[in-house]
């Protein structure tokens, strides 16, 4: 992946992940119309094929089971590459969506460090019986932005709350925040999103 850096000890970097059967292109749109200020935008797309086209975060079915590997090699790179540029692992965010959220969930607890902040929108907990013993202590300093639309569709915004209620329990500083919309990015989430940041 080619980056581009501006002047990073001025601004916050967040690695955006798509959703099912979206691409590097996707989030690109949200991010010009949340605006938030002194933030460096990063596209990363899944690298396996969706079953009806597009790209995915995980690989596999119910059945047979999942994988991420190539994922997490991704997110793992980008992460490390940012803080070679000089971005502090405090000024580095994960923002996902829908299976972008449950993906940037899924990578956050297990690492051995923590960063400025992930913001799983309209996502769920894939694993939640074993979301506990996967947790690493040392990713606990994280803080958590979870969003939600109300009138979600997609992904019942019950799921949100359950991920509120599993953060917090494992001692994750965590927030919810449930908007009146379905299931996208709504403009009202700027705001939002830009207080997590910038607190």
């Amino acid at each position: 992946m080619n980056l581009v850096y501006r002047n990073p000890k001025l601004k916050k970097a967040v690695i955006a992940l798509h959703g099912w059967t979206g691409n590097k292109n996707s989030l690109q749109p949200i991010a010009k119309v949340l605006n938030i200020q002194n933030t460096e935008w990063f596209f990363p797309e899944g690298p396996y094929r969706a079953s009806i086209g597009g790209f995915s975060w995980y690989d596999g079915n119910e059945k047979s089971g999942w994988t991420w590997d190539k994922s997490f090699n991704i997110l793992s790179d980008l992460v490390t590459d940012l803080i070679f540029q000089g971005f502090p692992r405090k000024y580095i965010f994960l923002l996902g969506f829908s299976q972008g959220a449950c993906f940037c969930m899924d990578f956050m607890i297990r690492q051995n460090f923590s960063i400025g902040g992930i913001i799983p929108i309209a996502g769920f907990i894939r694993y939640k019986k074993s979301f506990n013993r996967r947790s690493n202590s040392n990713s606990k300093k994280t803080p958590v932005l979870l969003i939600h639309g109300e009138k979600d569709g997609t992904i019942n915004p019950d799921e949100s709350k359950k991920s509120f209620e599993m953060f917090k329990s494992n001692g994750y500083k965590v927030q919810l925040h449930l908007l009146e919309n379905g299931h996208k990015i709504s403009i009202q989430a700027g705001s939002i999103i830009e207080k997590f940041m910038f607190a």
